[in-house]
């Protein structure tokens, strides 16, 4: 795989993740103004970010940040900056994957939360 072709599947990836993202973002904001959310950020402080948010979006914008960082970085510490990227983009895909299947479980449940 070329450079190229690895930085047009990334930014795909970091596409398909942008909607979700959003949507989860306003389902939390909508659990805090009823005081129904009770966690200070998404991600653990080990977990490879940067960011300490209880929203998605600023982790998103580190992820693309990384993401456009790549092809900048130097041979020896590609391997090591694209590792770290991959480790935090499965991070991402494996808690927004899961909290969007609960979002479309509450979506779809008789409740006013999402009213």
């Amino acid at each position: 795989m070329t450079n190229q072709e690895l930085h047009e599947q990334l930014t795909a990836q970091l596409k398909n993740f942008y909607h979700p993202a959003i949507e989860a973002d306003e389902f939390l904001t909508l659990l805090s103004k009823r005081k129904m959310s009770k966690f200070s950020a998404i991600f653990a402080a080990d977990s490879g970010f940067k960011a300490n948010s209880n929203r998605f979006l600023p982790y998103m914008e580190e992820l693309v940040e990384d993401q456009q960082a790549l092809p900048k970085t130097n041979e020896e510490g590609f391997d090591v900056a694209i590792a770290a990227f991959l480790g935090k983009l499965q991070q991402m895909h494996n808690v927004l994957g899961q909290f969007s299947e609960q979002l479309k479980e509450k979506k779809s449940a008789p409740s006013n939360i999402g009213e």
